[in-house]
């Protein structure tokens, strides 16, 4: 019996040595995994940048909002109601609203709308009603127009995507101005408070993209805390990156408010669109 047959008889099939065992990786397995890479959502500005460069009119909305907010800064001081000048600290201050937005030179405190006459109680929360209805505006074009998903829009689809992301701002708002009402409590306390609302811009980051593209305001805060999963620490990253430069430009004299609304409010949008959508924003035309 030769030793290439087996105890039946049979000749014994060619044995593969482990180094041909495992095929070297074709083109096509390369291309795959590349893809696989490409798959990865963006969480940083890398791919934002290339698109605002290739579409210029992303940059539009935010634009105009931020020039309308310079407007409203304008008649805050104008008018008799007491105002609260931003930017007058001299500390280093992060300034993050958790929706794209900017920083405004003026800001109305809400102990200052008690006891008002009603034309002048109407007049104030008018115009905090306009500023966040010209955000609201602008991110939800802007991040429609990111995700491309504005195709075929009506008017009406328009206003309840709209009415939506307005409601998800305002309920930023609200907590927000909640929270700066308890003044100051000191290193310790503002660290423990510090650490929850991190946590949760980090968590609800692409809620507005989300809002967009069609959930409520509800939905839209559950499925960002999903989305986020495993990428806490890079979105926190960028939210004190997008805090500081929204308030370094927010301290820019006379045009800081537009800046900050423009750039900061724009770049902030388009981000968040990649974050929801899970791919790449440079990619598509």
């Amino acid at each position: 019996m030769s030793d290439d047959e087996g105890d039946d008889g049979r000749e014994r099939e060619p044995t593969i040595s482990d180094d041909s065992a495992t095929p070297a990786p074709t083109d096509e397995a390369a291309s795959e995994t590349d893809s696989d890479d490409a798959d990865t959502p963006p969480t940083g500005i890398a791919g934002a940048i290339p698109r605002l460069r290739r579409d210029p009119a992303l940059l539009v909305p935010f634009t105009v909002a931020g020039l309308v907010l310079a407007l409203l800064d304008r008649l805050r001081r104008w008018d008799p109601i007491p105002t609260l000048a931003t930017g007058d600290d001299v500390s280093i201050g992060i300034e993050y609203a958790g929706y794209p937005t900017g920083v405004p030179d003026t800001a109305r405190s809400l102990g200052a709308l008690i006891d008002l006459k009603l034309p002048y109680l109407a007049w104030a929360v008018g115009l905090e009603a306009l500023a966040m209805a010209v955000v609201a505006a602008a991110g939800t074009a802007t991040i429609a127009r990111t995700l491309e998903s504005d195709d075929g829009w009506s008017w009406r689809q328009w206003g309840r995507r709209w009415l939506a992301y307005l409601g998800l701002i305002v309920l930023f708002d609200a907590v927000g101005r909640a929270i700066g009402s308890i003044g100051d409590v000191g290193l310790v306390v503002g660290v423990i408070l510090a650490v929850p609302l991190f946590a949760a811009f980090v968590r609800f980051f692409p809620a507005p993209a989300f809002v967009v593209t069609g959930s409520g305001p509800v939905t839209a805060l559950a499925r960002s805390a999903r989305a986020t999963r495993g990428i806490g620490w890079r979105l926190l990253a960028l939210v004190v990156c997008f805090g500081l430069a929204a308030w370094l430009l927010g301290l820019v004299p006379v045009v800081g408010t537009a800046l900050s609304t423009a750039l900061v409010g724009s770049t902030l949008a388009v981000t968040m669109a990649t974050v929801r959508d899970g791919r790449p924003a440079d990619t598509g035309g």
